[in-house]
């Protein structure tokens, strides 16, 4: 761990089926797991289908392992139709003994409402020092930090955390910290370039230092977590290789660590 902030390493990373229909694992995170403890990540974001659509005994792996589930990574609908995923959501990230919930809000704003009923009674299935984890998501009704504020404020959650995208949305970074201060405690780290596809980190360092330097001038203390690399492909990605996910992954960590010491 930096002085700044735990490293997560997301699964959904090394994913090539996180944009596939069936969204079915494509390999067995368990089988990482000594590898993402000797690179020195301190946790992992688990991308949800890789325990809730896996063998029984990799699940069991997964629930016995020392190497922590910081923050379980979720798709469930905060809306009418997600309540059994939610329920699912929130009993997997307590077996896992997750430190925390990543979610969405939906995209529709006719729904604001029904979403605030949803999150609500979703916050209210984990005591109040669960982190509850908000993805602003561009697309959702809740992307530009005004709008998440009003949110959030009339949402009146007894505790709720926000996470932000440093790399890829840094015109927004210090709106988010406007907004929210300290309830700003994660981010989700990925480098796009002109084309959108994903680059390693060091392929824009001047963008990644202004990031750092805006979130530690907000006294950023929170998580990082690592989302995607360069070889991660923005739709069916059948040609990815996990062995160069991984060594970009490791670069990224590398470059990451040198801009937080």
């Amino acid at each position: 761990m930096s002085k700044y902030g735990q490293i997560y390493i997301g699964t959904i990373l090394l994913e090539k089926n996180r944009h596939a229909s069936g969204k079915q694992p494509s390999f067995r995170v368990s089988e990482w797991l000594a590898r993402f403890a000797e690179a020195g990540f301190d946790g992992m974001e688990l991308w949800e289908y890789h325990a809730t659509r896996c063998a029984p005994e990799e699940l069991a792996a997964l629930e016995t392992s020392s190497f922590p589930v910081t923050v379980f990574n979720s798709y469930a609908a905060v809306d009418d139709t997600g309540a059994k995923d939610r329920d699912a959501a929130a009993r997997m990230a307590k077996r896992l003994r997750a430190q925390g919930l990543k979610y969405n809000v939906g995209k529709g704003p006719a729904a604001r409402d029904v979403y605030l009923a949803r999150t609500r009674e979703w916050r209210a299935m984990f005591p109040a020092s669960f982190r509850f984890l908000c993805e602003c998501h561009p697309g959702t009704i809740i992307e530009e930090p005004a709008e998440a504020r009003r949110f959030f404020d009339e949402a009146a959650l007894p505790s709720f955390e926000i996470i932000v995208h440093p790399f890829n949305r840094l015109e927004s970074l210090k709106g988010w910290f406007d907004a929210f201060g300290s309830a700003v405690t994660h981010a989700h780290l990925q480098m796009r370039g002109d084309d959108r596809l994903c680059r390693r980190f060091d392929s824009n360092p001047k963008v990644a230092k202004e990031a750092i330097h805006v979130m530690r001038e907000e006294g950023f203390t929170g998580s990082f977590e690592l989302e995607f690399t360069q070889g991660a492909q923005p739709g069916p990605a059948e040609n990815e290789q996990i062995g160069d996910l991984w060594q970009n992954a490791l670069r990224d960590l590398e470059f990451l660590k040198g801009l937080l010491a």
